[in-house]
């Protein structure tokens, strides 16, 4: 493939895509939905595109749902994240279309993405695959920081004054003015979200008809959503750690065919990203295929000098 040119390239990757998506279907007997996004592609705010689950995934979703005579469906899903808001909206849209929901990570599925993932009835997950906690992230200063570090430090800092006395308080008020205290409750509000839809969910689907459906769901939604458990937003889930929570994961090196097919499907789709400024791509196995990506950039063209006579 290196001796083609860029265009040829791309075709073989379409091609390769779309064969591998036909092959996938025909070893599960099931329809299949692609999301994925570029990790490496970062923007900045004033493009007006991200790689993050944001609501300008809320009219491609749409598009993808549609058409299809069956209640059930697979889900390939490779993203790092975003709004919680976002993926309630999407999670409740791909349920007012299937019955049955299967989540294939074959890479990442981070943040909200982990919690879109566990919406589902059933994880497709190998060695490979990482999923993260869930714990929100909070926007300060131009700076995402975990909401429970923030409320970590406003209940040291109560009970350290509380202990101490007043006397203690001028050590403290820089950490203090830092924050507005509207930061404290939007922190709480957000860490209650997280954990309340991913127990609802869990509740719902992969537990449902489960006599323990709301202890188990409450359990994994509080594991995962522990800041000081993890230590890092970027901490990888790895399957033994969902198969531990009692979280329903299928473990794709059971069905060595399938595994290589969505493994390779990720790889050509990578190798797409890479050449191409696509940032997001959606797709199902009924053809319909879509695209974010980076806006070109043209550079201004320079003024001609005058030629002289």
């Amino acid at each position: 493939m290196n001796k083609c040119n860029p265009e040829q390239q791309i075709q073989f990757i379409n091609q390769f895509r779309k064969q591998t998506i036909k092959e996938i279907t025909e070893i599960t007997k099931r329809d299949l939905i692609v999301y994925v996004a570029d990790f490496k592609k970062s923007l900045p705010p004033q493009f007006g595109i991200t790689n993050s689950i944001t609501w300008e995934d809320k009219t491609c979703f749409a598009d993808l749902v549609s058409g299809f005579n069956k209640r059930e469906i697979d889900i390939f899903i490779h993203s790092p994240g975003g709004s919680a808001e976002a993926t309630e909206f999407l999670v409740s849209l791909l349920r007012e279309n299937f019955d049955h929901i299967r989540f294939i990570v074959p890479n990442m599925a981070k943040s909200a993405a982990t919690m879109m993932v566990l919406s589902g009835d059933e994880i497709l997950m190998d060695d490979k695959s990482e999923l993260g906690p869930i714990d929100p992230q909070i926007q300060i200063n131009g700076n995402f920081v975990p909401a429970q570090t923030v409320i970590d430090g406003f209940e040291e800092a109560k009970e350290i004054i509380k202990n101490s006395g007043p006397e203690i308080l001028p050590a403290y008020m820089p950490l203090l003015n830092k924050y507005d205290l509207h930061i404290l409750q939007i922190c709480n509000n957000a860490k209650e979200l997280s954990e309340r839809l991913v127990t609802e969910w869990l509740k719902k689907y992969m537990f449902a008809g489960d006599s323990d459906a709301q202890d188990k769901a409450k359990n994994i939604a509080k594991k995962l959503s522990e800041h000081k458990e993890f230590l890092s937003h970027g901490r990888p889930v790895k399957i033994k750690d969902m198969q531990d929570l009692s979280v329903k994961v299928k473990d794709l090196r059971e069905e060595p065919k399938l595994r290589d097919k969505i493994w390779g499907l990720y790889c050509i789709i990578e190798l797409l990203l890479d050449r191409s400024p696509i940032i997001k791509l959606y797709e199902n196995s009924r053809d319909v295929f879509l695209i974010k990506q980076i806006p070109v950039q043209r550079k201004p063209q320079q003024p001609q000098k005058p030629k002289s006579q």
